[in-house]
């Protein structure tokens, strides 16, 4: 039977709408596929033993589990796994292996880890190198603010409707980082490659550059380059 790995939180944090949402630009990737049932019965198994309270997610007919492709991980799946309830949406992502043990991957970088060692992981390019990293930021995201990529300064979600000051605060980012903000993408390392991401995380635009090294390890490395940026509240 399955087991879950990482320190688990009495109930899944509670999200925003917003927040649930895919991220604007920095999540486009191939149209992802639901679960079939019998992986999301045996995903709900898994997380059974447990957290009830994650199983009966998956359980219920509300929820849609969607499988993340990643053409390079072995003997594993991501779901991604999204309860749209009555009250607060809720969100996690978790990993199932071929023998059934599950890993919730939300806020928990050291389950990808321990994913990523078990599976072999090889990374032999940089499209592979950028590829992880994306997937890395994507599915530890803890959801507790709204945090999303993006590959330009036009993806983020600005105030609708800004004063003076929040306009002006909003053409001084985009004066000084229009030209720096970029969609991810990796140099070689001394130890495989680095790989740069930008994201807003809340009101504050951050820089991530990840270590990716050649057997899939990740080291991360971020900066808080702006805050109080001129974008909604996370709730």
């Amino acid at each position: 039977m399955g087991r879950v790995t990482g320190a688990l939180v009495g109930a899944l944090l509670a999200l925003t709408l917003a927040g649930c949402g895919a991220p604007p630009s920095g999540g486009a990737r191939p149209e992802p596929e639901p679960a079939a049932a019998d992986v999301r019965a045996r995903l709900a198994a898994a997380l059974s033993e447990e957290s009830e309270h994650y199983a009966a997610m998956v359980e219920d007919p509300a929820t849609t589990v969607t499988l993340v492709e990643a053409t390079w991980l072995t003997r594993w799946q991501v779901f991604d796994v999204l309860w749209r309830g009555p009250y607060h949406p809720q969100r996690f992502y978790a990993a199932l292996s071929d023998d059934d043990t599950v890993l919730v991957l939300s806020g928990h970088p050291e389950a990808f880890a321990q994913m990523t060692a078990n599976a072999q992981v090889q990374v032999d390019d940089a499209s592979v190198a950028v590829d992880i990293a994306v997937f890395y930021l994507d599915t530890t995201r803890s959801f507790q603010a709204y945090s999303y990529r993006i590959d330009s300064v036009s993806d983020i979600s600005w105030l609708p409707h800004p004063d003076a000051g929040e306009q002006q605060r909003r053409t001084e980012v985009e004066t000084q980082y229009g030209p720096l903000v970029a969609p991810p993408a990796a140099e070689p390392s001394e130890d495989g490659w680095t790989v740069t991401v930008w994201m807003v995380d809340d009101r504050t635009l951050v820089r991530h550059q990840l270590e990716i090294a050649p057997d899939g390890a990740v080291g991360i490395t971020s900066d808080i380059v702006e805050t109080d940026i001129p974008v909604p509240y996370s709730i």
